[in-house]
């Protein structure tokens, strides 16, 4: 049996001041965006989207009104 780590792609809603609620899980990355983008438009929450594996877990963007929302360290050049 192989030992090959699964990265899996998970949409969460906010839940208030940094508590998130995880919805549904993904295996792309893009199948995740367009759920939390679709959410997003449907409901007035914001969204998320996180990587997950064993041992390693990050934020990929977060979505509201359909549109990604940037951090304050994200540099935009142009």
């Amino acid at each position: 049996m192989s030992s090959v780590r699964q990265m899996m792609y998970c949409v969460e809603r906010s839940d208030g001041l940094d508590q998130w609620v995880q919805e549904q899980c993904f295996k792309t990355e893009f199948k995740a965006f367009v759920n939390a983008r679709a959410k997003s438009l449907a409901f007035t929450n914001v969204y998320r989207v996180i990587y997950q594996s064993p041992g390693l877990t990050g934020e990929v963007v977060r979505v509201a009104k359909g549109k990604a929302l940037l951090n304050s360290d994200d540099r935009l050049v142009g």
